[in-house]
């Protein structure tokens, strides 16, 4: 039972499910999950002792022994007994944690006649749970028959320490009686019963067989041992000198026994078994050190040939040279072909590898991915190998009349240089390979600062949370500028998430970002980048700009059940209007869960908060689909404006993308305006927003300040109407935010 809600804690949407307070999802997957485990209820019960969610109806509070058990138990998981709706249940409660305990989760196991009768059949006796009374038992469950429950004599409270026999009839039982729990106060007891009856029959009858048959075999050993001792003696002898050959692995101890008889037939049997016995062994032994789909080498068996290889170099120049190489984008042909298409491609593969790279040894580690093992007699020569394998690999495959291309990313390693055994070796290569996939590269040779580089990784992961408590990290600002009937002016900015690590210094975003939407605290993030840039658009209110500011957001943020709440919330305590704030989203983050983010879109339209499309152009969605999502305005990605004076592609796309959005209603945001005749041709297809370092950078609190009192344009304010004289300069309203990692 508790490796059951163990296992069930661990899954992924029930955690999401209680991490985002979603009870009627979390209830679900109670249900799915009591289901699947045979419990018959289950409940979540939060650190304050309330049951949030339970599988049946009942009281929000646990049994006060329950939630004492709670409070002071030191243990992850433990079982108690308790009574919930006039029933008693075997609970198991388990602590739940994301990544600090957040509550319990507990399954629950009626004590009922199914539950005694299964325990009866594990352990072979009669098994009742009982409530002992001051001269009787009241029975909850039992796997005795309901008239011999009613027959029962009451049971004297002096023998309930030890075994004691009850008499009914005809009938004798040994019983004992236990309480169930020592930690419950439900009083709950369990009763044994061996019936003495059965045993003393079966033991009669038992004793009788044994003693004919004893003697039958007596008497058959006497007349007929003597007969066939001296024929039979030698042949089983040579058999167990076999067997014993057999044992110690020699599976090739020829058996000499020519007869008829069925010693003859044994000797003919045991011989067959002896051959089939060492070709299983073989085949076993082949397949421990080989791939069952290519018949290449596996991770085994290129361990021990890695380790045979660099102890047999014949000279101290030679080395060994590692080529761990991926096929790119292989998941796209089998998630477009299907999987067997997938293994005649890899067969397709091994077949031409083993035949251009014969001199070499090669494996088979995952789906995707083979391992090169070659020896050089330099340094030089891991260059060649490289060439051979992006050779090998170069023509088109034809997989049933269709033909494929492939692309590799090969990460090499070489011995002694890189690592010194086989371990080393591989998963120095393993982390070449990576580099070299993530960096788009087609090679890429172990450098020690790759290491760096995932540890670097690691390091951010784990910092992250605490960065915002210890004021790591802060908010940069890039204006945007907007061109309006002949006039120009600024008229907000896009807000920019900073990191100052203080022993890796400045972090840039795109190390982290990733992580922290990978870690899910992206969604922390994002609500701790609200409330600060709602608190500086306070500041400048107050200064009496009329600013919005721009917030970009994730797909995580809008699978947030209540995510449009907490922003109606923030700008609620800022007494700011929804005008002064604008939500960004990616187009990958719109289009990727369609559905969900059309919903919480729509909430945030509503509530007159404007919605934005950031980095257009940089995904698969056309303007088809976004122009289902009930968004404002949509951002050219930069990548398409910076060359836009050069580059006549470039120009013929941010033209185009701007005619089609205003003809579906979206003003335009153009990002990355690096020089004048940019901006002026943008202006010049109207453009409705430019932003770029030609305008300024991305700058922090105080830059943004002194920008805004000397910059080239015309800064939007407030109308004296509008204005809110309480709030001076210098004097916000704090917004309220409280990480989880506090």
């Amino acid at each position: 039972m508790n490796t059951s809600v163990e296992t069930v804690v661990k899954d992924w949407g029930l955690r999401q499910s209680i991490g985002q307070r979603d009870y009627s999802t979390l209830e679900s997957v109670l249900q799915n999950h009591s289901n699947r485990v045979g419990a018959d209820v289950a409940l979540f019960v939060d650190n304050e002792g309330v049951l949030a969610v339970s599988t049946i109806r009942q009281d929000k509070q646990l049994p006060q022994q329950i939630l004492e058990l709670v409070n002071r138990s030191q243990q992850i998981t433990f079982q108690t007994i308790t009574q919930i709706n006039q029933r008693h249940y075997q609970l198991v409660l388990t602590e739940v944690k994301a990544p600090i305990r957040v509550g319990w989760l507990g399954m629950g196991f009626e004590i009922d006649d199914q539950m005694a009768n299964r325990y009866s059949e594990i352990s072979g006796v009669n098994i009742s749970f009982v409530l002992p009374h001051s001269h009787s038992l009241q029975f909850i469950a039992s796997s005795l028959p309901e008239e011999r429950m009613k027959s029962m004599p009451p049971t004297p409270p002096a023998l309930a320490d030890k075994p004691w026999v009850i008499t009914q009839g005809e009938w004798e039982d040994l019983a004992l009686y236990r309480p169930f729990d020592e930690h419950s106060q439900s009083g709950l007891a369990i009763l044994f019963q061996q019936s003495l009856n059965e045993p003393r029959e079966k033991f009669s009858q038992w004793w009788l067989s044994l003693l004919s048959i004893f003697g039958l075999i007596s008497l058959l050993a006497l007349v007929f041992g003597y007969v066939f001792s001296r024929g039979i003696s030698k042949p089983l002898n040579q058999l167990l000198h076999v067997i014993d050959d057999v044992s110690k692995g020699d599976y090739n101890t020829p058996i000499r026994i020519h007869r008829r008889d069925e010693i003859g037939r044994l000797a003919k049997a045991f011989s067959r078994m002896q051959r089939a016995v060492s070709e299983r062994e073989e085949h076993i032994t082949y397949q421990a050190s080989h791939d069952s789909l290519t018949g290449l080498l596996n991770r085994k068996g290129l361990i021990e040939r890695i380790d045979h290889t660099i102890n047999h170099l014949d000279s101290s120049q030679e080395v060994a040279v590692l080529a761990n190489f991926r096929l790119n984008h292989f998941q796209d042909i089998v998630d477009a072909l299907g999987y067997s298409w997938g293994d005649k491609l890899i067969h397709l593969v091994t077949e031409r590898l083993s035949t251009k790279l014969e001199d070499h040894k090669l494996a088979h580690l995952n789906l995707d991915e083979f391992i090169l093992l070659g020896k050089t007699n330099d340094i030089m020569g891991a260059r060649e190998i490289n060439e051979q394998i992006h050779q090998a690999l170069k023509d088109p495959f034809c997989v049933s009349g269709i033909e494929l291309s492939l692309k590799i990313s090969v990460g090499i390693v070489i011995y002694p240089f890189s690592a010194l055994d086989a371990e080393g070796l591989l998963r120095r290569a393993g982390v070449a390979l990576n580099e070299a996939c993530s960096s788009q590269k087609a090679t890429v040779t172990y450098d020690p600062k790759h290491d760096e580089y995932s540890l670097r990784k690691l390091t951010l992961m784990a910092e992250l949370p605490k960065a915002i408590i210890e004021n790591q990290v802060c908010l940069h600002y890039q204006p945007k500028i907007r061109h309006h009937q002949g006039k120009t002016q600024v008229e907000g900015v896009e807000c920019l998430v900073r990191w100052q690590h203080p022993e890796l210094g400045f972090v840039p975003p795109d190390d982290f970002i990733g992580l922290a939407e990978k870690t899910g605290y992206i969604v922390e993030l994002t609500r701790w980048v609200l409330a600060k840039a709602l608190e500086q658009c306070q500041r400048w209110r107050a200064q009496g700009y009329d600013l919005a500011v721009a917030v970009n957001i994730s797909a995580l943020d809008l699978a947030q059940k209540d995510f449009d709440k907490e922003v109606a919330f923030l700008l609620q305590n800022a007494e700011l209007p929804t005008s002064a704030l604008i939500v960004e989203v990616t187009e990958s983050a719109a289009v990727e869960n369609p559905e969900s983010a059309i919903a919480q879109l729509s909430h945030l339209k509503d509530q007159g908060i404007k919605l934005s499309i950031d980095d257009y152009g940089t995904g698969y969605s056309s303007l088809a689909q976004l122009k289902q999502l009930p968004v404002h305005e949509l951002k050219i990605d930069k990548s398409f404006v910076q060359d836009l004076a050069q580059d006549e592609e470039d120009r013929t796309i941010v033209r185009s993308t701007i005619e089609l959005a205003h003809n579906i209603g979206l003003s335009v945001v153009a990002e990355g305006v690096e020089d004048e005749a940019a901006l002026q041709q943008l202006i010049a297809w109207g453009c409705n927003y430019m932003q770029g370092y030609f305008i300024a950078k991305p700058l922090d609190e105080a830059a943004i300040g002194k920008w805004l009192q000397r910059c080239a344009y015309p800064v939007k304010t407030l109308r004296s109407a509008d204005r809110d004289e309480s709030l001076k300069p210098g004097k916000v309203k704090p917004l309220p935010f409280r990480s989880s990692a506090e």
